[in-house]
């Protein structure tokens, strides 16, 4: 009776459960359609208040630990405070020289010739010490001589994070005229170059891109199409962290054979980090940051606070709606429209609390977080 007892009391904990996240869905999607933005001030500033289902915080919590409710007075203070930013740099200096303390971005920054040896078993970050990937001739070959950014300094940069809140930004012109601009994951610019710009000095490649965009190199048009896009990189580092996953590891041969096949054809330098991330998580658990993975926004950010005087973040947004028109966003300003956007991201990353740590280091005039259209 007992055992019966128990297990009923567990299965009402789980049905209550059930319905409190039916009712906060429900109540997100009702305050969702019917809140519209809020403006302020007569002269046409505009700011923005977070959408009433947040105020479920309760609700939310159980749906998703990591979420982290936006309040009305953290918007507010971002949209009225942005025209007059200013640069702190005695707090962006601290805090480079901690991260600086915590990780050797240069050193990191790529495997070397010298660094490593043919037949050098490297183990993968996110994956059971069991899985390895051993050094081949080939892979040595691509790597560089000395880490691409020994030495390398500039005045501006600009951190592109891939969000939908680019989309119809007209931030391409503005994002093009800093020294030094990080893109993450591949993303394209073509034909969104007036929202984001053409400028690309350095940009993220996981392995899985090549499998999700271009049928592993199955066919020679697939193959076209790489080598395509690689060609407009014209002389930026291409990132490339393999050694996170050892399910990348089968893609990483094909790259590699790829780029040997193509050796002296295209402009772009590689970069192949290797187990890197235990410095990375160190550092920003100081931060109260420590989500199963950390985004590469926040890496791409990490190595500007190194190589960089000033830094600017454009595409930092990882919720569904614009935060100025209250209107849907698509999860990536390239996305198809139509996509749903999506929360997979949830299974690994904190993204709203990122969000909230870049926030705070807006106000304090470490970065520039970027939020509304630039034209």
């Amino acid at each position: 009776m007992a055992r019966t007892g128990r297990a009923l009391g567990f299965l009402a904990f789980c049905l209550a459960l059930l319905v409190l996240s039916f009712i906060s869905y429900v109540s997100i999607k009702r305050n969702y359609v019917f809140a519209g933005p809020k403006y302020a001030h007569a002269s046409g500033t505009r700011t923005y208040v977070s959408h009433g289902g947040f105020r479920t915080q309760l609700s939310m919590k159980f749906l998703d630990q990591s979420f982290i409710p936006l309040t009305s007075t953290l918007t507010e203070e971002m949209q009225e405070k942005a025209a007059q930013w200013k640069f702190n740099r005695t707090a962006f200096t601290q805090q480079r020289d901690e991260i600086s303390h915590y990780i050797d971005v240069t050193g990191n920054f790529s495997l070397t010739k010298n660094g490593v040896q043919v037949g050098q078993l490297m183990h993968y970050d996110y994956s059971s010490h069991k899985y390895v990937f051993a050094i081949s001739n080939n892979f040595k070959s691509l790597l560089p001589v000395t880490s691409p950014i020994q030495n390398k300094h500039y005045n501006t940069c600009a951190v592109v994070g891939n969000s939908g809140i680019l989309t119809s930004s007209h931030c391409g012109h503005e994002i093009d005229r800093f020294d030094f601009v990080f893109r993450c994951n591949f993303a394209p610019t073509e034909l969104f170059h007036k929202d984001v710009g053409h400028k690309t000095n350095i940009t993220t490649f996981n392995p899985s891109i090549l499998e999700k965009y271009y049928n592993n190199l199955l066919t020679i048009q697939d193959r076209n199409n790489f080598f395509l896009s690689l060609k407009k990189l014209d002389g930026a580092i291409l990132w490339i962290p393999a050694f996170f996953f050892h399910t990348s590891a089968t893609v990483t041969r094909t790259l590699v054979d790829f780029f040997v096949e193509h050796k002296g054809q295209l402009k772009v330098q590689l970069a192949w980090p290797g187990n890197i991330m235990k410095f990375f998580n160190r550092y920003w658990k100081t931060k109260q940051l420590s989500p199963k993975r950390l985004s590469t926004g926040i890496l791409m950010y990490t190595l500007a606070s190194v190589m960089c005087e000033e830094i600017h973040l454009y595409g930092f947004w990882p919720f569904a709606w614009d935060p100025i028109s209250g209107k849907g966003l698509p999860y990536h300003y390239y996305d198809k429209k139509g996509t749903k956007f999506t929360t997979k991201w949830q299974e690994s990353h904190q993204l709203p609390a990122e969000f909230k740590l870049l926030h705070s280091l807006h106000m304090e005039g470490v970065v520039q977080l970027n939020l509304s259209p630039c034209a």
